[in-house]
């Protein structure tokens, strides 16, 4: 039950994060909001957060269940518990995969999950093996004694693992509301700022659409790549002005440097065809090493036109960085530690990336007064 309440608590912290679009306390980084902002993170338009919930809700009551060994829809309980713990595992085991492979960063609450999942899958098995242990007795050749006394046993238990829940549970809300208030302090976000402060004069610009959209983006975010093609749509569309400002993490290597290579092409009015030439080849290049990612968008530059002697004497200018530094400080003002991060008319998006959501916050922005 310890290692159900610790999925419990994660997932809804998780959740509570997902809906409210608030920055919590993340222990590596900014790994929680990638992932958040990744494009795995609301399959079928539901939270993931929600089915973790979902799947340790039922843990618990299978768990709580497995005293009185009465078969749930005819399947035994603790055959019931060992499928969801291992359901659990085995979805820990892909979203670990994905965040190690795909997205390359590391949600710290999914990681505890993982760990508990493990945990909860072990508890499942040793009480699986337990029970298989105890030889079945007739009721009808139990004494009465025998009988009470195996009542008494499993009315102890309940009454412990009651306790276990009531104290556990007190615990986790406790925890929870620690771990929301601790990142409220650390500094949220402001859900609304100045739209010609966030639109500098620097910043490159896409479209004449009536609402602004301002991301501040990172070239190796996968999640950056997975939402350019969308807000490209809406631009095509006609609904939105894109506004694109610099956010390099520094947990991916290339960023900078491939966002020196856009602002380069953009010295030759090129910013927008080499933004989107590197992500969509961002699975092509992330790996390799300074000196090859450079030669492949060099490669880009080539495809796109673009005078290459005169784009890799840009980048050996210094004052290419100035825009890139200029827009990391307000990134920092606005106490972002994320990508992508939207502002549509200078308020804060928060919802999910997708084009069908994006759209309707587009279409509510333009009717607002």
């Amino acid at each position: 039950m310890l290692c159900v309440l610790v999925c419990g608590a994660a997932a809804s912290y998780l959740l509570i994060e997902y809906l409210t679009g608030q920055p919590g306390l993340c222990l590596t980084g900014s790994g929680c909001d990638l992932v958040r902002a990744s494009a795995y993170a609301y399959p079928l338009g539901i939270p993931m957060p929600l089915f973790g919930l979902v799947l340790y809700a039922a843990a618990g009551w299978l768990t709580w269940r497995s005293l009185s060994e009465e078969p749930v829809a005819g399947v035994p309980v603790r055959v019931g518990l060992l499928v969801v713990a291992s359901l659990g595992v085995a979805a820990s085991a892909v979203l670990t995969g994905l965040e190690a492979f795909v997205i390359r960063a590391w949600c710290s609450w999914c990681l505890v999950s993982a760990v508990a999942s493990v945990g909860l899958l072990a508890a499942a098995i040793l009480l699986a093996r337990s029970l298989t242990a105890v030889a079945p007795v007739d009721a009808a050749g139990r004494s009465s004694r025998a009988r009470r006394m195996a009542d008494r046993a499993v009315g102890d238990d309940r009454a412990a693992l009651r306790r276990l829940t009531v104290r556990g549970g007190g615990g986790a809300v406790l925890a929870v509301s620690a771990l929301l208030v601790v990142g409220a302090l650390a500094g949220a976000p402001p859900s609304s700022t100045d739209p010609n402060a966030l639109a500098p004069a620097w910043a490159p610009r896409l479209g004449s659409g009536p609402v602004t959209v301002v991301e501040f983006a990172d070239f190796q975010c996968p999640g950056c790549a997975g939402v350019s093609p969308m807000l490209r749509a809406l631009v095509d569309e006609g609904s939105v002005t894109l506004v694109y400002r610099h956010f390099p993490l520094p947990n991916h290597a290339h960023a900078l440097p491939a966002a020196r290579a856009a602002v380069a092409a953009g010295q030759q009015d090129a910013f927008w065809p080499m933004a989107e030439a590197l992500y969509a080849s961002q699975e092509a290049w992330k790996d390799l090493g300074a000196a090859g990612a450079t030669e492949y968008w060099a490669a880009l530059a080539d495809q796109l036109g673009l005078d290459v002697a005169a784009w890799q004497a840009a980048l050996g200018d210094a004052t290419l960085d100035d825009p890139i530094q200029a827009d990391q400080d307000d990134a920092r003002t606005l106490a972002l530690n994320g990508t992508p991060t939207l502002y549509l008319d200078g308020v804060r998006y928060t919802g999910e990336l997708s084009l069908d959501a994006l759209r309707a916050a587009v279409a509510e922005a333009a009717a607002a007064p």
